[in-house]
């Protein structure tokens, strides 16, 4: 069984990062399957799976854009701007 303290491994590829349509927050892909949600000065940092809030004072966020996010990505589907760079913000 793996260690729960220990270090999550980094990414091999740049961090999906997804600004909220709606809301305007920022979802960013951190190591460990963890999204951080930024709204405003407040933050919190989410389990990608789960969605399970793990840390910070920001304690509710979008399950769709946290799995969205922070979830295992299915090879060949993605925007193809993700694909190039390896990074898409959602504008629209």
């Amino acid at each position: 069984m793996a260690d729960p303290n220990a270090e999550p491994a980094p990414l091999t590829r740049p961090p999906r990062k997804k600004r909220h349509p709606l809301s305007g927050a920022i979802y960013e892909e951190l190591p460990g399957n963890r999204v951080r949600v930024i709204k405003g000065e407040a933050y919190g940092i989410f389990d990608g799976f789960t969605t399970r809030h793990l840390e910070g004072p920001l304690t509710y966020a979008d399950p769709h854009m946290i799995i969205w996010v922070g979830g295992k990505p299915v090879e060949g589907m993605g925007h193809r701007a993700e694909r190039a760079r390896g990074l898409e913000i959602v504008h629209d």
